[in-house]
């Protein structure tokens, strides 16, 4: 029987699209193999959003050329995603142990591919942006207890900076009547959590005149059997007070917002296209802290973007430190093809930028301990997720506002207990488990 592997980079929206491509093989009869040396087709599912993540996959691309020389002759090399929407043709033609290239309105197609190569040993090149069709596997697409569901493809921001757009497409909305129907099925086959997933899931309905983001979840909120909803990512230019305030209302949806912010000036703001001001962004923060008792805020940061001055960047830091963020992705520029800011002269050079990233993300770290060490001392409601790899007594657990607590616990995955927080250990907060008389004393 016919063995496929895939390897996944990148955001949250690949690892989902990894899911279809993996249902799209079985459902063909295909079997996952354990390791790529097991596998006659192996999927690279690729990142582009900066440089590094594409010098990564080229020396993967390259292990899997010596791969194919030294153990399977006849293995298939598809590469997809971001990448391969971005170089095309020129991917095969820099590397011959390529057989097909598909983009990202293609992953759904990618076993006819393989099966169509296969049969003619002619390289495939599949990279057109003419129809999207979001998966059809709907209740299929569970992890266990938990599921993703891509509610909106594509981004039609254009920041500066970012190479998505020209690469994923406009914005394209499900409809919520699919989003309604996919959930409940998940539901029925024992999911308890979702996460929303778009590249801005704020923008959902505006392009097709359908309800609101805040209209969907309030909807998904009354179905019965989901105990959790998360929702990721969120753009400030699409949220507003009013949503916070709704949200806050709706019992089931995680008080988790991951807003990012990118620079703390609103002069380069203006210059990534991001189209909020820092008070907009603040107004945000301010609301959120205002309507939820418990919660948490993550952000993402550029630092080193063109033009960026030391002035600039202490804005910056002036922010995090104001809005004291849970934890936050930072990152240093780099020039991606198509953008604007690749165009733009003053590039900041790679050594201050460094410094730069290396300030803030030591800021960061001192915040996040400091948040983190807050929640010692109280209980939380939290989610079993997985064992742990360093004790097989030990659980890694999720709470409503996405924090990670290893706890030891006789439960099974995907139960809710209640921990007291007792301590911290690196970036991960420690608990132990309390029974129920231990509720009812407190």
């Amino acid at each position: 029987m016919a063995r496929f592997y895939i390897e996944t980079y990148g955001c949250e929206m690949n690892k989902s699209d990894s899911i279809d491509i993996d249902l799209a093989f079985e459902h063909r009869g295909y079997k996952p193999a354990e390791k790529p040396e097991d596998a006659d087709v192996v999927v690279i599912n690729t990142c582009a959003v900066r440089h590094n993540a594409e010098e990564r996959i080229q020396g993967r691309i390259g292990y899997y050329k010596s791969l194919k020389k030294r153990i399977n002759k006849k293995q298939t090399l598809v590469v997809t995603g971001c990448m391969a929407q971005e170089w095309g043709k020129s991917l095969i033609e820099k590397y011959d142990n390529i057989d097909i290239v598909t983009g990202t309105y293609h992953t759904l197609d990618i076993p006819d591919l393989v099966l169509k190569y296969q049969y003619s040993r002619e390289k495939l090149v599949k990279i057109d942006k003419d129809s999207y069709e979001f998966s059809g596997f709907k209740g299929e697409r569970a992890l266990g207890f938990s599921a993703w569901v891509n509610i909106i493809k594509g981004c039609s921001n254009f920041c500066s900076y970012c190479i998505v757009p020209y690469l994923r497409g406009p914005e394209q909305s499900k409809p919520h009547e699919e989003v309604i129907d996919e959930v409940t099925r998940l539901v029925n086959n024992g999911v308890i959590e979702i996460t929303l997933l778009g590249q801005n899931v704020n923008a959902y309905g505006k392009d097709n005149g359908d309800i609101s983001f805040i209209e969907l979840l309030e909807k998904l909120n009354k179905i019965e059997g989901l105990k959790w909803i998360r929702f990721l990512t969120s753009h400030p230019k699409d949220f507003d007070v009013e949503d916070i305030r709704r949200i806050a209302s709706l019992d089931k949806v995680c008080k988790q917002f991951h807003l990012p912010m990118q620079s703390g000036s609103d002069r380069i703001l203006s210059m990534m296209n991001r189209r909020y001001t820092i008070k907009d962004y603040l107004r945000l923060i301010d609301a959120i802290k205002k309507y939820n008792e418990k919660y948490s805020i993550t952000t993402d940061i550029l630092v080193g973007f063109p033009d960026e001055t030391e002035e600039d960047f202490q804005h910056t830091l002036d922010i995090v430190k104001k809005v004291e963020f849970d934890d936050a992705f930072m990152y240093r520029y780099s020039d991606r093809p198509l953008t604007k800011a690749s165009k733009m002269g003053n590039k900041v050079d790679k050594e201050i930028a460094k410094k730069r990233l290396e300030e803030l993300i030591d800021i960061q770290r001192k915040i996040s301990y400091k948040k983190n060490k807050m929640e010692i001392g109280d209980t939380i409601e939290a989610l079993i997720y997985r064992k742990s790899k360093k004790n097989k007594d030990e659980y890694l657990c999720k709470t409503a506002t996405g924090k990670m607590v290893v706890v030891e616990t006789k439960k099974p995955e995907g139960s809710f207990i209640e921990i007291l927080i007792s301590g911290i250990s690196g970036n991960t907060l420690r608990g132990r488990e309390i029974s129920i008389k231990e509720e009812l004393r407190i």
